[in-house]
Protein backbone atom coordinates (compact mmCIF):
# COMPACT_ATOMS: atom_id res chain seq x y z
CA UNK A 1 0.00 0.00 0.00
CA UNK A 2 0.43 3.59 -0.27
CA UNK A 3 1.34 5.73 2.91
CA UNK A 4 0.16 8.86 2.46
CA UNK A 5 -1.99 11.64 4.10
CA UNK A 6 -5.34 9.82 3.65
CA UNK A 7 -3.96 6.86 5.56
CA UNK A 8 -2.86 8.63 8.28
CA UNK A 9 -6.11 11.32 8.68
CA UNK A 10 -7.58 7.23 8.59
CA UNK A 11 -5.19 6.06 11.17
CA UNK A 12 -6.17 8.74 13.47
CA UNK A 13 -9.86 8.75 13.00
CA UNK A 14 -10.00 5.16 13.54
CA UNK A 15 -8.02 5.72 17.02
CA UNK A 16 -10.19 8.29 17.70
CA UNK A 17 -13.59 6.70 17.23
CA UNK A 18 -12.61 3.44 19.03
CA UNK A 19 -10.27 5.32 21.78
CA UNK A 20 -13.60 7.74 22.57
CA UNK A 21 -16.15 4.34 22.79
CA UNK A 22 -13.70 2.32 24.40
CA UNK A 23 -13.29 4.74 27.47
CA UNK A 24 -16.93 4.91 27.29
CA UNK A 25 -17.35 1.44 27.72
CA UNK A 26 -14.76 1.16 30.69
CA UNK A 27 -16.81 3.58 32.48
CA UNK A 28 -20.18 1.88 31.80
CA UNK A 29 -18.17 -1.36 33.08
CA UNK A 30 -17.24 0.49 36.36
CA UNK A 31 -20.64 2.12 36.99
CA UNK A 32 -22.57 -1.45 36.40
CA UNK A 33 -20.17 -3.06 38.13
CA UNK A 34 -20.89 -0.76 41.60
CA UNK A 35 -24.44 -1.13 40.77
CA UNK A 36 -25.32 -4.52 41.16
CA UNK A 37 -26.73 -5.22 44.46
CA UNK A 38 -28.60 -2.70 45.24
CA UNK A 39 -31.79 -1.81 43.20
CA UNK A 40 -32.40 1.90 42.09
CA UNK A 41 -34.73 4.60 43.62
CA UNK A 42 -36.45 5.06 41.05
CA UNK A 43 -36.99 1.30 40.15
CA UNK A 44 -37.65 0.56 44.55
CA UNK A 45 -41.24 -1.27 45.03
CA UNK A 46 -41.36 -2.04 40.84
CA UNK A 47 -37.95 -4.52 41.06
CA UNK A 48 -36.74 -7.24 43.24
CA UNK A 49 -32.87 -7.51 43.80
CA UNK A 50 -32.93 -10.62 41.69
CA UNK A 51 -33.70 -9.26 38.34
CA UNK A 52 -31.68 -6.11 38.59
CA UNK A 53 -28.60 -8.73 39.46
CA UNK A 54 -29.39 -10.80 36.22
CA UNK A 55 -29.60 -7.40 34.67
CA UNK A 56 -26.28 -6.35 35.63
CA UNK A 57 -25.08 -9.41 34.45
CA UNK A 58 -26.62 -9.48 31.17
CA UNK A 59 -25.40 -5.90 30.55
CA UNK A 60 -21.76 -6.89 31.67
CA UNK A 61 -21.74 -9.40 29.73
CA UNK A 62 -22.93 -7.83 26.34
CA UNK A 63 -20.37 -4.64 27.15
CA UNK A 64 -17.31 -7.45 27.40
CA UNK A 65 -18.76 -8.87 24.03
CA UNK A 66 -18.87 -5.61 22.17
CA UNK A 67 -15.07 -4.85 23.28
CA UNK A 68 -14.06 -8.34 21.85
CA UNK A 69 -15.73 -7.82 18.70
CA UNK A 70 -14.43 -4.00 18.41
CA UNK A 71 -10.44 -5.73 18.40
CA UNK A 72 -11.65 -8.82 16.16
CA UNK A 73 -13.42 -6.26 13.81
CA UNK A 74 -10.63 -3.64 13.81
CA UNK A 75 -8.14 -6.94 12.66
CA UNK A 76 -10.46 -7.37 9.52
CA UNK A 77 -10.39 -4.07 8.61
CA UNK A 78 -6.53 -3.59 9.11
CA UNK A 79 -5.94 -6.91 7.54
CA UNK A 80 -7.68 -5.52 4.02
CA UNK A 81 -5.90 -2.21 4.31
CA UNK A 82 -3.00 -3.45 4.79
CA UNK A 83 -2.83 -6.21 2.47
CA UNK A 84 -6.22 -7.69 1.98
CA UNK A 85 -8.14 -4.65 -0.46
CA UNK A 86 -4.78 -5.51 -2.57
CA UNK A 87 -4.53 -9.19 -3.37
CA UNK A 88 -8.95 -9.69 -3.99
CA UNK A 89 -7.90 -6.47 -6.01
CA UNK A 90 -5.62 -8.62 -8.29
CA UNK A 91 -7.33 -11.32 -8.25
CA UNK A 92 -10.47 -9.32 -9.37
CA UNK A 93 -8.60 -7.79 -12.21
CA UNK A 94 -7.00 -10.70 -13.48
CA UNK A 95 -10.88 -12.07 -14.25
CA UNK A 96 -10.79 -9.23 -16.90
CA UNK A 97 -14.99 -8.64 -16.56
CA UNK A 98 -14.65 -5.06 -17.50
CA UNK A 99 -15.19 -2.28 -14.77
CA UNK A 100 -18.81 -2.76 -13.32
CA UNK A 101 -18.47 -6.19 -13.29
CA UNK A 102 -15.45 -6.71 -11.59
CA UNK A 103 -16.86 -3.98 -9.29
CA UNK A 104 -19.61 -6.09 -8.38
CA UNK A 105 -17.43 -9.24 -7.87
CA UNK A 106 -15.28 -7.27 -5.73
CA UNK A 107 -17.95 -5.95 -3.25
CA UNK A 108 -19.58 -9.52 -3.73
CA UNK A 109 -16.32 -10.98 -2.21
CA UNK A 110 -16.11 -8.54 0.15
CA UNK A 111 -19.33 -8.89 1.74
CA UNK A 112 -18.70 -13.08 2.17
CA UNK A 113 -15.93 -12.30 3.40
CA UNK A 114 -17.07 -10.33 6.43
CA UNK A 115 -20.06 -12.39 6.85
CA UNK A 116 -17.82 -14.93 7.56
CA UNK A 117 -14.95 -13.35 9.57
CA UNK A 118 -18.41 -11.81 11.64
CA UNK A 119 -19.85 -15.28 12.10
CA UNK A 120 -18.28 -16.71 15.42
CA UNK A 121 -19.14 -13.56 17.17
CA UNK A 122 -23.17 -14.13 15.79
CA UNK A 123 -23.02 -17.33 17.09
CA UNK A 124 -21.20 -16.72 19.92
CA UNK A 125 -23.70 -13.78 21.06
CA UNK A 126 -27.05 -15.60 19.91
CA UNK A 127 -26.20 -19.32 20.86
CA UNK A 128 -24.30 -18.35 24.53
CA UNK A 129 -25.07 -14.66 25.77
CA UNK A 130 -28.73 -14.62 25.07
CA UNK A 131 -29.27 -18.29 25.49
CA UNK A 132 -27.17 -17.84 28.91
CA UNK A 133 -29.57 -14.74 29.75
CA UNK A 134 -33.23 -16.79 28.47
CA UNK A 135 -33.51 -14.80 25.44
CA UNK A 136 -32.35 -17.40 21.88
CA UNK A 137 -34.97 -19.60 20.81
CA UNK A 138 -33.27 -20.28 17.36
CA UNK A 139 -32.22 -23.38 16.40
CA UNK A 140 -28.60 -23.60 14.80
CA UNK A 141 -30.75 -24.49 11.44
CA UNK A 142 -32.83 -21.67 11.47
CA UNK A 143 -29.85 -19.59 12.22
CA UNK A 144 -28.24 -20.15 8.88
CA UNK A 145 -31.49 -20.44 6.86
CA UNK A 146 -31.91 -16.98 7.93
CA UNK A 147 -28.24 -15.92 6.86
CA UNK A 148 -28.86 -17.65 3.93
CA UNK A 149 -32.24 -16.05 2.81
CA UNK A 150 -30.81 -12.35 4.38
CA UNK A 151 -27.34 -13.32 1.72
CA UNK A 152 -29.70 -13.87 -1.38
CA UNK A 153 -31.80 -10.60 -0.20
CA UNK A 154 -28.80 -8.35 -0.07
CA UNK A 155 -27.46 -9.56 -2.80
CA UNK A 156 -30.40 -8.92 -5.33
CA UNK A 157 -30.89 -5.85 -3.65
CA UNK A 158 -27.34 -4.24 -3.16
CA UNK A 159 -26.21 -5.90 -6.41
CA UNK A 160 -28.58 -3.67 -8.02
CA UNK A 161 -28.28 -0.42 -6.07
CA UNK A 162 -24.07 -1.06 -6.27
CA UNK A 163 -24.53 -1.47 -10.57
CA UNK A 164 -26.51 1.66 -11.01
CA UNK A 165 -24.11 3.45 -8.86
CA UNK A 166 -20.64 1.86 -10.40
CA UNK A 167 -22.68 2.71 -14.09
CA UNK A 168 -23.01 6.39 -12.53
CA UNK A 169 -19.59 7.13 -11.91
CA UNK A 170 -18.53 5.49 -15.42
CA UNK A 171 -20.85 7.12 -17.75
CA UNK A 172 -22.19 10.44 -15.99
CA UNK A 173 -19.24 13.07 -15.59
CA UNK A 174 -18.04 14.64 -12.79
CA UNK A 175 -21.78 15.49 -11.08
CA UNK A 176 -22.04 11.44 -10.93
CA UNK A 177 -22.67 11.65 -7.31
CA UNK A 178 -25.67 13.74 -7.58
CA UNK A 179 -27.25 11.48 -10.83
CA UNK A 180 -25.90 8.71 -8.07
CA UNK A 181 -27.55 10.50 -4.78
CA UNK A 182 -30.95 10.71 -6.84
CA UNK A 183 -31.17 6.83 -7.90
CA UNK A 184 -30.25 5.62 -4.47
CA UNK A 185 -32.71 7.77 -3.02
CA UNK A 186 -35.19 6.59 -5.04
CA UNK A 187 -34.78 3.05 -4.44
CA UNK A 188 -34.47 3.42 -0.94
CA UNK A 189 -37.73 4.82 -0.61
CA UNK A 190 -39.11 2.06 -3.40
CA UNK A 191 -37.57 -0.65 -0.55
CA UNK A 192 -38.99 1.22 2.20
CA UNK A 193 -42.59 0.94 0.31
CA UNK A 194 -42.13 -2.97 -0.79
CA UNK A 195 -40.08 -4.00 2.11
CA UNK A 196 -42.98 -4.81 4.39
CA UNK A 197 -44.89 -6.69 1.55
CA UNK A 198 -42.56 -8.26 -0.15
CA UNK A 199 -39.55 -8.85 1.87
CA UNK A 200 -40.66 -8.99 6.18
CA UNK A 201 -42.43 -12.28 5.10
CA UNK A 202 -39.51 -14.03 3.90
CA UNK A 203 -38.45 -14.13 7.47
CA UNK A 204 -41.37 -13.81 9.69
CA UNK A 205 -45.25 -15.20 9.88
CA UNK A 206 -47.16 -12.10 10.13
CA UNK A 207 -51.23 -13.31 11.41
CA UNK A 208 -53.59 -10.89 12.62
CA UNK A 209 -54.39 -10.35 16.07
CA UNK A 210 -57.46 -11.21 17.60
CA UNK A 211 -60.81 -9.43 16.75
CA UNK A 212 -60.94 -7.74 20.91
CA UNK A 213 -57.17 -6.67 20.41
CA UNK A 214 -57.82 -5.31 16.34
CA UNK A 215 -60.95 -3.25 18.51
CA UNK A 216 -58.60 -1.40 20.50
CA UNK A 217 -56.19 -1.01 18.27
CA UNK A 218 -58.54 0.51 15.96
CA UNK A 219 -59.67 2.64 18.07
CA UNK A 220 -56.85 4.37 19.32
CA UNK A 221 -55.84 4.97 15.67
CA UNK A 222 -58.94 6.58 14.81
CA UNK A 223 -58.88 9.05 18.15
CA UNK A 224 -55.07 9.62 17.19
CA UNK A 225 -56.18 10.67 13.04
CA UNK A 226 -53.36 7.80 12.22
CA UNK A 227 -54.52 5.93 8.88
CA UNK A 228 -54.21 2.53 9.90
CA UNK A 229 -54.54 -0.41 7.18
CA UNK A 230 -53.89 -3.67 9.96
CA UNK A 231 -52.58 -4.87 12.57
CA UNK A 232 -50.62 -7.96 13.09
CA UNK A 233 -48.78 -10.00 15.07
CA UNK A 234 -45.32 -11.26 13.79
CA UNK A 235 -43.59 -14.41 15.38
CA UNK A 236 -40.66 -12.74 16.79
CA UNK A 237 -40.49 -15.75 19.66
CA UNK A 238 -39.37 -18.08 17.25
CA UNK A 239 -35.93 -16.52 17.47
CA UNK A 240 -36.21 -14.19 20.85
CA UNK A 241 -37.82 -13.61 23.68
CA UNK A 242 -37.23 -10.12 23.31
CA UNK A 243 -40.51 -7.96 22.61
CA UNK A 244 -41.18 -5.15 20.49
CA UNK A 245 -43.95 -3.16 18.16
CA UNK A 246 -43.06 -0.58 14.87
CA UNK A 247 -44.91 0.70 12.23
CA UNK A 248 -44.31 -0.20 8.18
CA UNK A 249 -45.85 1.31 5.20
CA UNK A 250 -45.15 4.40 3.19
CA UNK A 251 -47.64 7.10 1.01
CA UNK A 252 -51.26 6.53 3.35
CA UNK A 253 -51.83 3.75 5.12
CA UNK A 254 -49.78 1.84 7.37
CA UNK A 255 -49.53 -1.49 9.79
CA UNK A 256 -48.93 -1.52 12.97
CA UNK A 257 -46.52 -4.74 13.63
CA UNK A 258 -46.21 -6.23 17.26
CA UNK A 259 -44.22 -9.22 18.44
CA UNK A 260 -45.98 -12.14 19.77
CA UNK A 261 -43.90 -11.43 22.77
CA UNK A 262 -45.16 -8.45 23.13
CA UNK A 263 -48.91 -9.24 23.33
CA UNK A 264 -47.98 -12.14 25.50
CA UNK A 265 -46.34 -10.10 28.11
CA UNK A 266 -47.88 -7.29 28.75
CA UNK A 267 -51.78 -6.55 29.48
CA UNK A 268 -54.58 -4.86 27.01
CA UNK A 269 -54.10 -1.74 28.94
CA UNK A 270 -50.05 -1.70 29.01
CA UNK A 271 -49.68 -2.77 25.55
CA UNK A 272 -52.30 -0.25 24.21
CA UNK A 273 -50.21 2.69 25.66
CA UNK A 274 -47.39 1.41 24.29
CA UNK A 275 -48.48 1.48 20.88
CA UNK A 276 -50.19 5.44 21.49
CA UNK A 277 -45.94 5.76 21.85
CA UNK A 278 -45.61 4.30 18.56
CA UNK A 279 -48.13 6.06 16.94
CA UNK A 280 -47.10 9.26 18.51
CA UNK A 281 -43.92 9.30 16.75
CA UNK A 282 -46.15 9.42 13.64
CA UNK A 283 -48.53 12.10 14.29
CA UNK A 284 -45.81 14.24 15.42
CA UNK A 285 -43.92 14.11 12.37
CA UNK A 286 -40.97 12.03 13.63
CA UNK A 287 -40.64 9.93 10.52
CA UNK A 288 -41.07 12.32 8.47
CA UNK A 289 -38.17 14.54 10.07
CA UNK A 290 -36.06 11.22 10.12
CA UNK A 291 -37.02 10.78 6.03
CA UNK A 292 -35.92 14.31 5.44
CA UNK A 293 -32.86 14.15 7.56
CA UNK A 294 -31.52 10.94 6.04
CA UNK A 295 -32.14 12.18 2.41
CA UNK A 296 -30.29 15.02 3.48
CA UNK A 297 -27.73 12.92 4.99
CA UNK A 298 -27.17 11.26 2.13
CA UNK A 299 -26.89 14.01 -0.10
CA UNK A 300 -23.92 15.41 2.39
CA UNK A 301 -22.26 11.51 2.28
CA UNK A 302 -22.54 11.53 -1.87
CA UNK A 303 -20.92 14.85 -1.97
CA UNK A 304 -18.28 13.94 -0.13
CA UNK A 305 -18.14 10.74 -1.86
CA UNK A 306 -17.65 12.28 -5.13
CA UNK A 307 -14.64 14.24 -4.02
CA UNK A 308 -12.78 11.72 -1.92
CA UNK A 309 -12.80 9.20 -4.91
CA UNK A 310 -11.63 11.67 -7.03
CA UNK A 311 -8.65 11.34 -5.93
CA UNK A 312 -6.72 8.09 -6.59
CA UNK A 313 -4.47 9.12 -3.54
CA UNK A 314 -7.53 8.14 -1.49
CA UNK A 315 -7.93 4.90 -2.77
CA UNK A 316 -3.84 4.07 -2.73
CA UNK A 317 -3.45 5.45 0.52
CA UNK A 318 -6.07 2.50 2.06
CA UNK A 319 -4.73 -0.56 0.32
CA UNK A 320 -6.01 -0.30 -3.15
CA UNK A 321 -3.09 -0.46 -6.16
CA UNK A 322 -5.97 0.24 -8.94
CA UNK A 323 -7.47 3.38 -9.40
CA UNK A 324 -10.87 2.21 -10.29
CA UNK A 325 -14.52 3.46 -9.40
CA UNK A 326 -15.50 0.60 -6.49
CA UNK A 327 -11.71 1.46 -4.96
CA UNK A 328 -12.99 5.06 -4.67
CA UNK A 329 -16.32 4.05 -3.42
CA UNK A 330 -14.74 1.79 -0.56
CA UNK A 331 -12.35 4.46 0.52
CA UNK A 332 -14.35 6.78 0.53
CA UNK A 333 -16.50 4.80 2.78
CA UNK A 334 -14.20 4.22 4.97
CA UNK A 335 -12.67 7.85 5.67
CA UNK A 336 -16.12 8.70 6.29
CA UNK A 337 -17.26 5.98 8.61
CA UNK A 338 -14.47 7.06 10.50
CA UNK A 339 -14.64 10.78 10.50
CA UNK A 340 -18.54 11.55 10.81
CA UNK A 341 -18.94 8.99 14.13
CA UNK A 342 -19.92 12.52 15.97
CA UNK A 343 -22.49 12.84 14.07
CA UNK A 344 -24.13 9.32 14.83
CA UNK A 345 -24.17 10.93 18.36
CA UNK A 346 -25.89 14.44 17.43
CA UNK A 347 -28.37 12.00 15.76
CA UNK A 348 -29.03 9.61 18.82
CA UNK A 349 -29.48 13.30 20.90
CA UNK A 350 -32.21 14.19 18.46
CA UNK A 351 -33.74 10.82 18.86
CA UNK A 352 -33.46 11.04 22.37
CA UNK A 353 -35.98 14.37 22.61
CA UNK A 354 -38.25 12.35 20.22
CA UNK A 355 -38.95 9.61 22.64
CA UNK A 356 -39.81 12.26 25.76
CA UNK A 357 -41.98 13.31 22.77
CA UNK A 358 -43.76 10.54 21.65
CA UNK A 359 -43.83 9.39 25.58
CA UNK A 360 -46.13 12.82 26.33
CA UNK A 361 -48.44 11.88 22.87
CA UNK A 362 -48.85 8.28 24.56
CA UNK A 363 -50.10 9.89 27.88
CA UNK A 364 -52.22 12.15 26.69
CA UNK A 365 -53.68 9.94 23.95
CA UNK A 366 -54.82 7.13 26.87
CA UNK A 367 -55.52 9.97 29.26
CA UNK A 368 -53.51 8.30 31.85
CA UNK A 369 -49.70 8.34 33.06
CA UNK A 370 -49.89 4.68 34.53
CA UNK A 371 -50.19 2.94 32.05
CA UNK A 372 -47.04 3.99 30.34
CA UNK A 373 -44.92 4.10 33.27
CA UNK A 374 -45.98 0.27 33.98
CA UNK A 375 -45.66 -0.72 30.73
CA UNK A 376 -41.35 0.72 30.48
CA UNK A 377 -40.92 -0.88 33.75
CA UNK A 378 -42.57 -3.85 32.74
CA UNK A 379 -40.42 -3.99 29.88
CA UNK A 380 -37.50 -3.03 31.18
CA UNK A 381 -37.51 -6.18 33.46
CA UNK A 382 -38.19 -8.61 30.81
CA UNK A 383 -35.48 -7.53 28.60
CA UNK A 384 -33.35 -7.12 31.45
CA UNK A 385 -32.39 -3.86 30.22
CA UNK A 386 -29.55 -2.71 32.35
CA UNK A 387 -31.09 -0.91 35.09
CA UNK A 388 -28.61 2.20 35.10
CA UNK A 389 -25.61 3.68 33.15
CA UNK A 390 -23.16 5.90 33.21
CA UNK A 391 -24.17 9.52 32.20
CA UNK A 392 -21.50 9.51 29.37
CA UNK A 393 -21.95 6.49 28.54
CA UNK A 394 -25.67 7.02 27.83
CA UNK A 395 -25.50 10.56 26.54
CA UNK A 396 -23.34 9.05 23.63
CA UNK A 397 -24.66 5.67 23.03
CA UNK A 398 -28.60 6.04 23.81
CA UNK A 399 -31.10 6.22 21.24
CA UNK A 400 -34.03 6.55 23.66
CA UNK A 401 -33.62 8.69 27.42
CA UNK A 402 -32.66 6.90 30.52
CA UNK A 403 -35.45 4.70 32.29
CA UNK A 404 -35.20 6.76 35.04
CA UNK A 405 -35.72 10.22 33.45
CA UNK A 406 -38.74 8.64 30.96
CA UNK A 407 -40.29 7.24 34.33
CA UNK A 408 -39.69 11.18 36.18
CA UNK A 409 -40.98 13.32 32.88
CA UNK A 410 -44.06 11.03 32.81
CA UNK A 411 -45.72 12.08 35.82
CA UNK A 412 -45.25 15.92 34.58
CA UNK A 413 -47.38 15.40 31.72
CA UNK A 414 -50.97 17.42 31.86
CA UNK A 415 -53.89 14.78 30.93
CA UNK A 416 -57.39 15.39 29.86
CA UNK A 417 -58.94 14.68 32.78
CA UNK A 418 -56.75 16.49 34.99
CA UNK A 419 -57.18 19.44 33.07
CA UNK A 420 -60.96 18.92 33.67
Amino acid sequence: MTFNNFTVFFLVMFVAHAGVELWLEFLQARHLAKRKDRVPSHLEGKVDIETIRKAVAYSREKLRFRVVSRFWDAIFLMGLVFSGFALWENMVASLEFGSIKSGLVFFVGLGFAGAVWGMPQELYFTFVIEKRHGFNRQTLSSFFMDKLKGGIVSLIMMGGLLSLVLITMEETGKLWWLIAFGVVTLVQLLISWLYPVLIMPIFNKFVPVDKSLEKDVDALAAKVGFPLKQVVSMDGSKRSSHSNAFIVGLFGARRIVLYDTLVEKLSRQKLIAVLAHELGHFKLGHIRIRLAMMIAGLLGVFAIIGWIASYPAASAGLGFKLSTSYAGLIAAGLLISEALFPVAWILRVFSRRDEYAADRFAVEAVENKTDLLDALVELSKQNLSSPGSHRYYRGYYNTHPALKDRLAAIPKVHVRQEQQ
